[in-house]
């Protein structure tokens, strides 16, 4: 048996180590499943191959001076085991970090803004398999097809986003499709990094730049994270990078209709105050004339 450490776990993670390891799990999630020990490792290595055996050499010598002497054997294979459950131990806390970290932002959406967000989903879904219906190579539309047709939800089974499908169930005449909770969630995120990006109280000329916008959601951990489950049907990164980015611009394009649906209210709404006012002073100005003619 291996002593236990009396030692109190950290609260919080140095932002060197969580940088490393942010960047290993987007590796992970960015290629293909890791089957074999030897894959898993090649995620840590980069650049610094001579790490690995420092690591290595540190613990091997940290256990035969704690414990009774191991073969070498034992010794490298409780250090594979133990370092393995500790990435996992890692993966898991820092996306359950990030996924509260993104529920929390998005509690400032609202049920309403939630209904309309599973509609433009459920759009978006409709709106891509039409685009691809398109493609003139049959191969290559039937995959994109059904790779578009993995983001629907088929489940039977009602889940706590089945609140949120009433405008689709209203305004469907056919075409539009219910999305994967998943789905939904990325569209989420995809509000979030825009909310957190447009300060709608003050609208400009620069407020809404759909390639910078891009950029942002494309940055966005949780995105990343979702995407890879969602787009598991596609194995080169690059093909899985261009239908995430199929998404995003309909997204901001139909985003970017509201905010100028905003904009134009707002200016509708400046326009008849301005009316009222100048209303307001010709019959100031009719009321002195009459005056003075008494």
């Amino acid at each position: 048996m291996y002593p236990k450490k009396t030692t109190n776990a950290p609260t919080s993670i140095n932002e060197d180590v969580k940088k490393v390891f942010q960047q290993a799990y987007t590796n992970i999630q960015s290629t293909t499943f890791l089957d074999s020990l030897t894959n898993n490792e090649i995620v840590f290595n980069g650049k610094k191959p001579s790490s690995e055996n420092y690591m290595k050499k540190d613990l091997t010598r940290t256990i035969n001076n704690e414990t009774t002497k191991h073969s070498e054997e034992a010794v490298n294979n409780f250090i594979q085991d133990f370092v393995l459950e500790l990435v996992g131990e890692i993966f898991k806390s820092f996306v359950e970090l990030c996924a509260q970290s993104s529920k929390n932002t998005s509690e400032v959406i609202s049920e309403n803004d939630s209904k309309v967000l599973f509609y433009i989903s459920g759009y978006l879904i409709s709106a891509l398999l039409k685009r691809y219906s398109k493609v003139k190579n049959p191969t290559e539309r039937e995959h994109k097809k059904d790779v578009i047709k993995s983001l629907v939800n088929k489940s039977s089974e009602k889940t706590f986003t089945e609140k949120y499908s009433t405008m689709i169930d209203y305004k469907n005449c056919g075409g539009l499709k219910k999305p994967s909770d998943n789905f939904f969630f990325m569209i989420r995120e995809f509000e979030n990094v825009v909310r957190k990006s447009v300060d709608h109280e003050s609208i400009h000329s620069k407020s809404f730049l759909k390639d910078e916008l891009r950029e942002e959601i494309l940055d966005s951990f949780m995105v990343k994270h979702y995407s890879c489950d969602l787009f598991e049907l596609v194995e080169d990164d690059n093909e899985r990078e261009s239908f995430l980015e199929d998404c995003i611009n309909l997204f901001l394009t139909v985003r970017g209709f509201a905010i100028t649906k905003l904009i134009n209210k707002k200016t509708e709404k400046s326009a008849k105050n301005e009316k009222k006012t100048s209303a307001s002073l010709r019959d100031a100005l009719k009321s002195l004339n009459t005056g003075n003619l008494k």
